[in-house]
């Protein structure tokens, strides 16, 4: 079985033992709004809202490094006396922050 199969199953399993195990209700106050809900999808709607707001904050970040990088690729080219359109664009690897 591949890695990322395994690691997928896992996660579920996980998941759903957790939802199982903590399905009492539980009642959020946010300033005047009140919320009543199960604590599982309390629990996991703030994890889904934390990893959004992850990515929005580190957009800035991504779209920067990411124009830097195509610029020193720019300088690259230029000083290996090539022309861009000689060469094909370089692969823009994602690495995690």
């Amino acid at each position: 079985m591949p890695i990322p199969l395994i690691t997928t199953l896992v996660l579920v399993f996980f998941t759903v033992a957790f939802s199982l195990q903590n399905d009492q209700t539980v009642s959020i106050k946010f300033f005047k709004w009140t919320f009543e809900g199960s604590l599982v999808l309390v629990l996991l709607t703030t994890l889904c809202l934390g990893m959004v707001i992850h990515i929005l904050a580190s957009m800035p970040a991504r779209i920067r490094k990411a124009k830097e990088l195509a610029e020193l690729n720019k300088r690259v080219l230029e000083l290996e006396g090539t022309q861009p359109s000689d060469v094909s664009p370089p692969r823009i690897h994602q690495y995690p922050d």
